[in-house]
């Protein structure tokens, strides 16, 4: 096989340069192999690396990089009459090229001190040509492998950890592209492309889906040097399809622990058109423990994530509580025919009942609204319910008409959300108009005697273009009307037996609107509420 050489131009003019050692070194300082007078080219700045008749290019850590046909790399394999560049693209220019025959190899090459860091230590263990040349390979193997391991822990955003490991492998097995793919739910969704001149590339159909499931199933990386004469993918029509030569598909897993299973986080496949792969078993070693090195990154970048994200998800709904906190605050007014009193308890952070009262010059409107659900999304309805009613109740509408403007919105949303809502209406001598959809009756108490208000119509939200009706009764005074929801009657206690209307009424007779909280919540100890309590109380005075 012909040996390659690297011309270049030097102080004596146009130099040419062997490669027939293990590695030939590249930079500014005088004991390099190639010696480049340039301010941009660092001491040590890039070595080529010669493994039987493949030859790689690996940058040394350089100040401001190495560039391969106009391409900044860490590491690639040279190509007949590929261009390389050391400090930038005005940088110094050399050029790698492999001999027609071998007999032209035979000319001068400047004589330099070599790398005296590797190869030097090596050749004085007296190793045989054989061993030496497989040392020599493994060390910079290490070297680069060290370097990559780096890089990867600069990284701390899942992005950057995913680029540089594209990047890294990209370099290691010289392929024409890569992809990572991340797992969500027992799928693989595509997270990032990259080409190997470093451009962005997106997912598409000539990825082969089958070496990828091969991986999966077989828990460890699945290569394929030629496809043309490995039998596992010569018959797969897709890859011939698509002339892909080469494919490395590597899982990337959180490995097992004594507390915690192995975990799939994602996939790195690479593939390439070009040509048949030309990793070595230590390239392959390499490769393997760079995956394993990202796997342990990204699911540490994907623990700080999910708690990021559990962490903003706390602080937004802390905000929405203040925010819907804010806007169900309801001062109650001071009247001289009855006295109001409400409370109102979420089962979570943001609850989906509320009450309001709104007073008039000729009466006092109270509500009580129960959407469907509980957290946010209830409590969103619950908030725009509330704007909705006030309103309607302030410029005067009936009852009926305002149930009837509620479920046309709620109905022609697709919100997938219904309420029930009491509405009741106090005037100063007594008269009461109430109006029930579907919501718990309300219950009036005087002294031992207890009645509800029976009469009800359909839940709005449930029934496009359903029709409502109030109805009437009247107080006397010292009566008190209670207004709940279904938090309290399906309040169970540890055996899993429910309060009841019943059970409510009981306990309203006996106790004020705090005694009543403070008993269910004592019914239900030691088991948390199940859903949102809201009550209020009227009590009739009389006109002064």
């Amino acid at each position: 096989m012909p040996v390659a050489t690297l011309t270049y131009s030097g102080t004596d003019g146009l130099l040419s340069v062997v490669l027939d050692r293990v590695s030939t070194s590249i930079g500014r300082s005088q004991g390099q192999d190639v010696v480049l007078q340039d301010p941009a080219v660092s001491r040590k700045h890039a070595v080529i690396v010669r493994d039987e008749d493949i030859y790689a290019v690996v940058d040394q850590n350089s100040t401001h990089g190495t560039f391969l046909n106009g391409a900044r790399i860490q590491r690639a394999v040279l190509k007949p009459e590929d261009v390389l560049q050391m400090g930038s693209l005005n940088g110094p220019r050399i050029r790698f090229h492999i001999p027609r025959d071998e007999e032209s190899t035979g000319g001068e090459h400047a004589s330099r001190a070599g790398n005296r860091d590797l190869l030097t230590s090596l050749r004085e263990l007296q190793l045989p040509a054989g061993e030496l040349r497989t040392a020599a390979r493994e060390m910079e193997q290490l070297n680069w492998l060290l370097h990559a391991a780096h890089r990867l822990n600069e990284g701390g955003a899942i992005e950057d950890i995913l680029g540089v490991l594209l990047q890294l492998t990209l370099q290691l097995t010289g392929v024409e592209r890569g992809f990572v793919f991340l797992c969500d739910d027992g799928e693989m969704h595509f997270a990032q492309g990259l080409g190997a001149e470093g451009k962005i590339v997106d997912e598409d159909l000539t990825i082969s889906r089958r070496a990828m499931r091969k991986a999966i199933e077989s828990e460890v990386k699945f290569s394929v040097s030629d496809t043309l004469t490995d039998d596992r993918a010569s018959e797969w029509s897709s890859v011939m399809a698509n002339k892909i030569r080469s494919i490395y598909c590597i899982p990337l897993r959180k490995r097992a622990s004594t507390s915690a299973p192995a975990q799939l986080l994602g996939l790195l496949y690479l593939d390439s058109q070009i040509g048949p792969g030309f990793l070595s078993a230590v390239d392959h070693q390499v490769l393997d423990t760079i995956a394993i090195e990202a796997s342990a990154l990204l699911h540490n970048a994907l623990l700080a994530k999910a708690e990021q994200q559990a962490r903003q998800a706390r602080e937004e709904l802390a905000v929405a509580a203040r925010i819907h906190s804010g806007l169900m605050s309801i001062v109650l007014p001071v009247l001289n025919y009855a006295a109001l009193q409400a409370r109102s308890v979420p089962c979570l952070a943001i609850g989906g009942d509320f009450y309001d009262v709104a007073a008039l010059d000729d009466s006092v409107c109270v509500t009580v609204v129960d959407v469907s659900g509980k957290g946010v999304p209830a409590a969103i309805v619950a908030a725009t319910l509330q704007g909705i009613i006030h309103t309607q109740l302030l410029a005067r509408q009936s009852l009926p008409d305002i149930a009837a403007m509620v479920n046309r919105f709620l109905c022609s949303r697709d919100v997938g959300k219904y309420a029930t809502m009491i509405m009741l209406r106090l005037f100063p001598d007594g008269r009461v108009e109430y109006m029930n959809c579907g919501h718990i009756q309300p219950v009036v108490i005087l002294g031992t005697e207890v009645r509800r208000l029976e009469e009800f119509n359909t839940v709005v939200g449930l029934v496009s273009g359903a029709t409502y009706n109030s109805a009437h009764d009247s107080l006397n005074p010292g009566e008190r009307v209670l207004l709940t929801t279904d938090g309290i009657t399906e309040a169970e206690n540890s055996a899993g037996e429910g309060l009841g209307d019943q059970g409510f009424s009981t306990i309203a007779q006996q106790r004020d609107i705090d005694g009543i909280l403070e008993y269910v919540v004592r019914y239900q100890a030691p088991n948390p509420a199940q859903d949102d309590i809201t009550l209020i109380e009227i009590r009739y005075t009389g006109q002064a």
